[in-house]
């Protein structure tokens, strides 16, 4: 008879050795990426301006109707303590959709919805007090670092809006002047030209070569937002398809600023890549600006970042089917 006997296993030092370094290289490594990619992590805190105001108490009215059931609805002039549409609406919002308005003593909004370029478009046209209206925010309240996003629906509701869009997702670029609610955040110029809303509420549109953002500050900049290009400058179309950046010669959806007179605004938004929604081009978007009367516009950030938010409901259809993350958003306050 033989006798079987089984000796137990012990793995030799450097067995373990290896398998507890490539345990560890994983880890770091799986660490390293979402450190990268996906945890938040540096910036600086931006805290919320405090406007006071010295105006009359307010009176609010707010409608939001179905996007799917309105009734072409033709616009009226509004007055609230001395503010007013003036004149009236440019044809293509006559003959577009009422979604919603919003009036107090300080600020006038009227959503619309309109078609042009095979797309849905939407309109905010707003008239404010003065330009301390319209605010920034940064997602988490916090400017550059990496990772650190937000949906513009998220901005919102935490800053008490009553409407929002995104801007120029300021914090994904490492360059470009930024100055938001009157602060200066970056002074690193970059190669595209700026849009700044000044504190007497009318805008210029300029290279960030043409100047330093001290500069820019220096006279009163309440808000500069670098993205581009610029479509309409003091009534000079300049937007074109040719400006050697593909993203502006094809059709993509868009969000927009543009100024009709000191203090009375206009944001839009293209949906797009849809079967109902084709997006627009560059010279497109700034055909929707003129067509809006603007005497200056600019181009803020789209694509799948394209989104308009009013009281409570995302009003676009954003073309990833939901909202994305982005860093930053443009707002007014209810």
């Amino acid at each position: 008879m033989y006798e079987v006997i089984i000796m137990p296993f012990t793995p030799r030092k450097s067995t373990l050795l290896i398998v507890g370094f490539y345990t560890l290289l994983f880890l770091f490594t799986t660490f390293v990426l979402l450190y990268e990619f996906v945890i938040p992590h540096g910036g600086i805190i931006v805290e919320e301006p405090v406007i006071t105001r010295t105006t009359s108490a307010t009176t609010t009215t707010t409608l939001l109707l179905d996007t799917l059931t309105t009734e072409l609805t033709t616009t009226t002039e509004i007055t609230t303590q001395g503010l007013t549409y003036p004149g009236e609406a440019p044809q293509v919002l006559s003959e577009g959709t009422i979604l919603g308005s919003y009036y107090t003593d300080t600020v006038l909004i009227t959503i619309y919805q309109i078609r042009a370029t095979n797309s849905d478009v939407y309109v905010a046209d707003v008239v404010v007090i003065d330009p301390y209206e319209i605010l920034s925010a940064f997602a988490y309240n916090t400017f550059g670092g990496s990772n650190i996003t937000q949906t513009v629906s998220t901005m919102a509701i935490e800053h008490d809006a009553i409407f929002a869009i995104n801007s120029d997702y300021a914090s994904h670029y490492s360059s470009g002047y930024v100055i938001r609610n009157g602060q200066l955040l970056r002074s690193t110029e970059s190669y595209r030209s700026a849009i700044t809303l000044w504190a007497d509420g009318s805008v210029s549109i300029f290279p960030e070569s043409s100047t330093t953002a001290e500069a820019v500050l220096a006279q009163n900049a309440w808000q500069l937002w670098s993205f581009g290009p610029p479509l309409i400058i003091n009534d000079e179309y300049v937007a074109t398809v040719n400006d050697g950046l593909d993203r502006d010669a094809v059709n993509n959806p868009r969000s927009a600023f543009g100024v009709i007179d000191k203090n009375h605004f206009v944001f839009v938004c293209v949906d797009g890549r849809t079967d109902i929604s084709h997006g627009a081009d560059i010279e497109e978007l700034a055909d929707i600006m003129v067509s809006l009367n603007c005497h200056n516009a600019y181009n803020f950030d789209g694509g799948g970042s394209a989104t308009m938010w009013f009281d409570g409901q995302v009003i676009n259809r954003p073309s990833e089917g939901t909202e994305r993350k982005v860093g930053d958003c443009v707002y007014i306050k209810r």
